[in-house]
Formats: structure tokens, sequence, C-alpha cells
């Protein structure tokens, strides 16, 4: 009574929590939009300041700041979609969903805004959609700006709103509670009274309760009583039941004890023999039940924790052959092995003697007595593994009985008679199954069964030595070929130290001497890892990640590592990577890690260099404005003698490109300062470093700062200057592509980049810079930060560096660029 009065009393408290939290989660929802919806609305804003009209077509050029605002979300992707007044796209995501604006809309009413759910690429999102009137000349019309957020970051402060806001309610709720538990007890309290005289009483006694009860629970103590007597009837009855039960249970106990008995006083031959064949054939069934029980709880252990190793079939299956052949009797069993020798197949010796046993010990059994059993191993052919077969010319099973007999504890019709435990089949079922290998009953051609055990193909191993060569070899033929997939430039096979037992994939734009020492490193701890290490160039590894994701198949990278962060973003921001959750190591900078999808390992500064044995130290610039006067106060000693990354064709030119154009307000004044001597353009830091060590320019401007220290510390002439008006910092990115085969192996190379060993090695033992304040070498974050008075600019990971990326955008900024540098 007790619990169903807390139980109901409570109900009632919890369904009124629940209307409550209800109540509140939708309210914490609506707020959370309200919040974000401002933020949606403010980029759909600053994108349609920009709509214009330019040769009769409309054109936007993305603000930066339309997706930095959106960029303060920092778990959320962003996509936009721009339209035309004739529906035709204009810049964005094409299959962006958008709801279509309100029918009626004139030129009069200005700016319109309305904001939906909808569900883009699996994922749900919020759209802002905002129509503004465009008029020109020539051309006029609404066009269609729609941006789009993911709910994660709206998720989170819904979250934040409820858990605050039903905090009051949970203390109202449990003090409720307590008041509840407390009246419940009270009212029960009579029932504790009886509960103490009920519990006083000994184990055997069931008399009627004498003792006057309380008047509450007067009818309750006699219904007690009534029981009581009626339990005492039972408990007579359940006696003499046991006794009963025990007596059946000795007697054919005893008739065997007799049996054997009679067996010590008989003389007479045959009849000793006929009771000792009695004994022993019940004898043989209980002990054959028992090894079958044991047998199939053997094999059931065996497979949740199977450790494979090589099986030799063939001298498995002489080991069965030989020990069935023994009690057969007059049952021939042949065994027919192929010519050719069969590879091993992975798996448990003993699991798979056990199986292969029990299916000779079932055809010698059921069908000894019609001819032979066969025992044959078959050859891997089209594909597929290896197969055992035994066959008998029994009676077979019928068709409706072969899944039957697949079962614990069944037998078919036909194996009326004889005596049988059902548990052979199933524990070749269990043992296939571990191996995931096939097992087919058939009808054997002429009478009889036919059980096969099909094998999955063993792939063959190829040597460690002749892959990196076929490889190598074969990325070559597509180059010359020039048919799509050629993309490699250099690749290494790294074998595993300890015997290969993996291999991580990892398709890389970073100098395979700059990396290898924390592939040497990695391997050190994990050293049954090899690893295939592919260089490209920036904008083709983000290339091929879209070739990869767009089509099936293909050897396909596990990891990709980029010095172009907004590449690897927008990878990212596209739902082409995975997410990774990163073990415990140093505390790392929020914005080097973007949807725990893309993290960055190193800071890299972007410096200037020079060549220190045509150039002195005094004459070097050491901020951007200086680099402008010096270029034009003597551009006939500086003519083709400046070289910079070419922002038309490389990925992180493009990038430090935009950033200086984002950050310096006199970009143009130097893109003119840098075309006006005609610059020498570039796809990479060692293309300038060779240019600058070998005296043919005299400055090279935004190189990557790795490269440019591991110069210079090999003692070339190549100076470096950290720009003192400000100074980018690049990261190196690493992220797992969607369609990677062993994400697990690219998330434990990443918590290797990040963890206290990986960042002390990037700046102890490559020459790249580590991110971790904790690390304090020269090549770190604190060291650099300890050697200049430079404003560091790290360029952070999230949606802002899709700005840039777009297409319009990035075509009228190069075109601009080129312009300017590119002599007429």
């Amino acid at each position: 009574m007790r619990r169903r009065l807390v139980v109901r009393l409570f109900g009632v408290l919890a369904v009124l929590a629940a209307g409550l939290f209800l109540f509140l989660d939708a309210y914490a929802r609506r707020a959370a939009d309200a919040a974000f919806d401002r933020l949606l609305l403010a980029s759909a804003l600053s994108i349609a300041d920009t709509v214009q009209v330019q040769d009769g077509r409309f054109a936007v050029d993305l603000p930066y700041s339309a997706l930095g605002i959106l960029a303060q979300a920092r778990r959320d992707r962003v996509f936009y979609r721009v339209t035309a007044p004739d529906g035709g796209l204009i810049t964005g995501y094409a299959d962006l969903p958008v709801k279509a604006a309100p029918a009626g809309l004139r030129p009069g009413d200005g700016t319109t805004q309305r904001f939906h759910d909808a569900t883009y690429r699996g994922m749900p999102v919020r759209v802002a959609v905002l129509n503004r009137f465009a008029a020109q000349p020539d051309t006029s019309g609404w066009v269609t700006i729609a941006v789009a957020q993911t709910r994660e970051e709206r998720g989170a402060l819904a979250s934040d709103i409820l858990a605050n806001a039903f905090f009051a309610i949970v203390f109202a709720v449990v003090a409720a509670g307590a008041l509840i538990w407390f009246g419940v007890q009270r009212a029960l309290a009579p029932l504790a009274a009886l509960e103490q005289v009920i519990r006083a009483r000994q184990p055997h006694d069931f008399s009627p309760i004498v003792l006057p009860p309380p008047k509450e629970v007067s009818q309750l103590v006699h219904a007690i009583n009534q029981v009581m007597v009626r339990l005492k009837g039972n408990l007579d009855t359940m006696q003499t039941f046991l006794a009963d039960a025990a007596h059946q249970i000795r007697t054919p106990l005893a008739s065997l004890r007799l049996q054997a008995e009679l067996a010590a006083e008989e003389d007479d031959p045959a009849r000793l023999r006929r009771i000792a064949q009695r004994v022993h054939r019940n004898a043989v069934e209980a002990s054959h039940l028992t090894s079958q029980l044991l047998n199939h709880a053997m094999v059931m252990h065996r497979r949740e924790a199977l450790e494979p190793e090589a099986v030799d079939l063939a001298a498995l299956l002489e080991q069965v052959v030989q020990r069935a052949q023994v009690v057969a009797e007059d049952t021939p069993v042949r065994l027919t092995l192929p010519a050719d020798a069969v590879p091993p197949v992975p798996g448990d010796a003993i699991s798979l003697r056990e199986a292969l046993a029990n299916l000779v010990d079932n055809a010698v059994k059921y069908a000894g007595a019609f001819g032979p059993v066969d025992v044959v191993l078959l050859s891997a052919a089209d594909g597929a593994g290896p197969v055992v077969r035994v066959a008998d010319r029994g009676p077979g099973i019928p068709d409706d009985d072969k899944p039957r007999v697949l079962e614990r504890f069944r037998r078919g019709d036909s194996a009326a008679g004889v005596a049988g435990s059902g548990l052979g089949l199933s524990i070749v079922r269990s043992v296939a199954e571990a191996h995931g290998a096939s097992l087919i009953l058939a009808d054997r051609p002429g009478g009889g069964l036919a059980v096969c055990i099909g094998f999955p193909a063993v792939a063959a191993p190829a040597s460690p030595s002749r892959r990196p060569a076929v490889a190598v070899l074969l990325a070559a033929g597509l180059l010359l070929a020039g048919v799509p997939g050629a993309w490699a430039q250099e690749h290494r096979f790294y074998p595993a130290p300890g015997g290969e037992g993996a291999r991580l994939r990892i398709h890389s734009a970073t100098d395979r001497a700059a990396i290898e020492p924390l592939i040497r490193d990695f391997q050190s701890i994990r050293p049954e890892i090899a690893i295939d290490y592919v260089t490209l160039e920036n904008q083709q590894l983000y290339d091929r990640a879209l070739e990869d994701a767009a089509r099936p198949g293909g050897d396909r990278p596990d990891l990709l590592i980029s010095s172009a962060p907004d590449l690897q973003v927008k990878l990212v921001n596209d739902g082409l990577t995975q997410p990774h959750r990163p073990a415990v190591g140093p505390p790392l900078p929020a914005w080097a890690n973007w949807r725990n999808e893309a993290f960055g390992f190193t800071f890299e500064p972007v410096v200037m260099v020079y060549n220190r044995a045509l150039l002195s130290e005094s004459e070097a610039p050491q901020t951007r404005d200086a680099l402008i006067r010096l270029l034009r106060g003597d551009p006939a000693r500086f003519l083709r003698r400046v070289a910079t990354y070419d922002a038309a064709s490389s990925g992180i030119g493009a990038l430090l490109a935009a950033q200086d154009a984002a950050l310096f307000s006199q970009f143009w004044q130097l893109t003119a300062a840098l075309g006006g001597v005609q610059v020498r353009l570039t796809c990479c830091s060692g293309d300038i470093l060779d240019m600058v060590e070998r005296g043919e320019v005299l400055i090279g401007y935004n190189v990557l700062g790795s490269y440019a220290r591991a110069r210079a510390a090999a003692g070339t002439s190549i100076g470096i200057v950290t720009p003192r008006d400000y100074t980018l910092v690049v990261s190196r990115v690493a992220v797992i592509p969607a369609t990677a085969r062993t994400p697990q192996l690219a998330g434990q190379f990443i918590d290797y980049l990040l963890s206290y060993r990986g960042q002390d090695m990037v700046a102890g033992g490559s020459t790249l810079y580590a991110l971790a304040p904790t690390v304090t070498r020269e090549a770190s974050s604190t060291g650099l930060r300890a050697v200049t008075d430079a404003p560091l600019h790290p360029i952070a990971l999230g949606p802002a560096l899709l700005a840039f990326l777009d297409p319009l955008k990035h075509q009228r900024f190069v075109r601009q660029w080129q312009s300017a540098v590119l002599p007429p």
C-alpha cells in the first residue's frame, strides 16, 4: 500500500513536472531561435548590401563579415545561396532548400524576410531568407538571399536556458516529494505495527494472529489469517509431492544399480552380456549428452574470445579423419585433398577441429551403414575461399528439416531410432558463423547428404618492399597518361617496424622531410602500423577529396593534412569529413579546432625572406609599408627579383592574399608595387626559397616560416623577417575524410599529433612549429612569442574562411590581383 500510494502520488508529480519541462523546452528553443535568427538576418543583410548589376548581370561580392558573424557559433556549419530574379544561381550552394517568396511582391515593398527550418545534406538547418529589390536601367527584379546554419549552437543555448529555468521546478518537485513521503509514512503507521508482530513470528508458525489489530487494518488481519491456513495446507501438500518425486527419481537409479548388481552375480555369459550392453548404452548416452553440452559451451566461449591464427585445413582434416577411422568400425572414411597446397585460413584450430569432428561423427552415426563417408577439401576458386565437404550415402535430411536441425536440441525425422543429443550441427553452425564461413546442407546426387563449409577468400599478402615501387610506377603511368586520378607527386611507404597489423593512408601537402620525424616517432609507439604517405599540393589535395567523395571505390586516404586551412574548413562545412574526439593532451587554443573535425597542430608564422649576401639586414623591410617604399624607391634593382605565391593557382597563396586584403589597408598598393617590379609567382614556399638561396631573387614575400627556418638552419644565406606590423600564423590542419577506410587509425595519428609527445616532437624533431603553449622550444608558439614583438594573427578555423572561397568573390579577387601584379 505504501508503495502504491507513493507511486501514484509521485506519478502525478512526475506528469506535472513533465508538462512544465515540455513548456520550458519549447520556450528555450524559441528563445534560442530568436537570438540566432538575428545573426542569420544580419549575415543576409550584409550580403544583400553587396548585390549589384554588372554588365547586365546580377553579381554579389560576398563580404568577409557575412560569414564572420556566423563564425561566432563555433560548432555550426554555414551555407548560403543567392539567386537572381529569374531563379538562376548567382553564387552559393545551388541545392540549398529555400521557401518560395510570398506572392505579389512589388517594388515598393522594400526588403522582406522570413525564417524556416529545413534539412540539408542530412543535417537540420535554420534558414533566413531575404528578398531585396534591385533595379538598374536595363535590369531589375527581386534577388533572393538565403543563409542557413546548422542547429548545434542553438541546441546548446536552448539546453542552457532549459537547465537554468528548470532548476527551481526541480527543487519544488523534490520538496513536494519529501512531503508526500512523510505524509504516507504517518498514514501507514498502523501497518508498521502489524509488520512488527508478523516479523517476530517463528518460520514455521502459521497460527492465526490473535492480538487485536488496529481498527484501520482489522479486515487485512482477518484476510492474513485465512491466507495462513491455506498456506499451511499447501506446504503440507508440497512436502508430500517432494517425497513422491524423490521416490520416482530413485527408481531408475535403483534399476541401474540393480542391473549392475545382477551383472556382478550373474554367471551366464549371454545374460551378463545383455545386462552390460544395457548399462553401457545408458552410460554412453548420458556421457555423450554431457560431452556435447560441454563442447557447445566451449565453442560459444571461444567464439566470443576468438583470436585468429593461421589454420592448415589439410592437416586439420587429416587429424579428424584419423580419429574418426578408429571409431568408425566397418564404415570407410575417405579423405581427398587437392594436388596444390591450400593457403591457411585465419581462425581457431580447436573450434574448427570440433566442428569438423561433429560432421564426420554424424555422417558415420546416421549413414555409416549405407556406404563410405567422403571428406573432401576443395581449393579456392572464383574469388572464394577453400571449401570443406563431408558427404555420405545415408537417408539424408528432408528440406523442411534442414533449418530446424541447425538449432540446439532439434533433430530431424530421419534421425528417429538413433541415439543423439541434437547439438552436433548447432556446434558446426556456431563455428562457421564465428569464422565468417557459409554452411550448406545439400542433397547428394544418388542419395545421401553433403554438408559444405565455405570459407571466405584469403587475400594474398604482398611483399612490403615491392608495394611502394608498384604504387610509384602506377602513379607515374597515370601522370604520363593524363587520366583523372593522376594526383600523386611523391609517394613513400613506411613499413611497420613490428610487422604490419594495419595500414594508415595519409595524403598531405607537407614536405616529406618535415613530416617524416613525426611518422617515425609515431611508429615507435605503434610498431604494428604501416603508413602510406602521398605528397600533394594543397589545391590538388582538396580536388582529390572532392573526387573521392563523388566516386565510390578506389584507394582512399584515411587522413588529409593541408597547410590551407580554408580548404580543409570547406571540406568540413560540406559534410565530407567525420568527427573525432581527441584524447586528453596539452591545452590547445580553441581557434585550432572546429567541430572536432578540423584539427590544427602547428603554429607557423608567415614571414618575409631575403638573401643576406645580396641584401643587408638594415635594408631588409621589417613591415609591409617598408616593403612598398623599398620597391617603389628602386624598381630597377628589384625588377624580377621579388617572389611570392601565385594566388591564382595556389590554395595557400590565395588564402594569405585574402587575409592580407582583410587586415592591411594598403594591400592593393602592395600588390601594385609587386606588379611594378614584375614579381615572380610560384606555387610553393620551397620554390621561393630556392630562388632566394640561388640569388635569383632578393626578397620572398609570404613564405611559411617553418620551411624558411629549416633553410636558415642548414647554413644557407637566407635571412628571415617576422613582419612587425602583423604576422599571419597558419596551422596545418588534419581532417578525416568521410570515405576513410580506417578512421580509427587516422584518429590515433591525430591524437599523437596533439599529444604532449607529438607536440614536443613537432618542435624538436621536425622543421615545423608546435602549437601547444606548454612546449617552450624555439620552434613553438611560446618560443616564437618570446623572440618577436610583432602582433601574431592566427588564422582561426571556422566558416569565416569560406568567404574568399565563394566562386564569384574568388574570381573577382583573383582578376583584380592579377591585373595588379601581372604586366599588361
